[in-house]
């Protein structure tokens, strides 16, 4: 006969494998949230490409720093679901700050 005792340790192993699992599943759905976040801001560079020079705000949206700060992110969680090597690496700091002052010529 079975005891409690005997099937803990796997169900233990279960639940920390199904929270493992989750969070992968989690961090791949961020990554393609991150896909949608990109091609979102292409749309928005394009928009802004196209509109009339004279009706532009005196501040302007920094695309690339905020090109540069998803693939920091991107390149984080890729490093954490496939690692390479045991030790944590630095993988550079977000910048959160996407405006840039408007060019005093035109």
């Amino acid at each position: 006969m079975f005891s409690l005792l005997n099937l803990s340790p796997c169900i233990l192993i279960l639940v920390c494998l199904s929270a493992s699992a989750s969070e992968f599943d989690e961090l791949a759905t961020t990554q393609r949230l991150l896909d949608q976040v990109q091609l979102s801001l292409d749309r928005a560079r394009t928009v802004a490409a196209q509109s009339d020079p004279n009706n532009r705000r005196r501040y302007l949206f920094d695309y690339k720093k905020a090109n540069e700060d998803l693939n920091t992110m991107r390149a984080g969680i890729d490093r954490y679901t496939q690692p390479s090597r045991a030790q944590p690496l630095d993988y550079g700091k977000v910048s959160g700050d996407y405006t840039r002052g408007r060019p005093l010529w035109r």
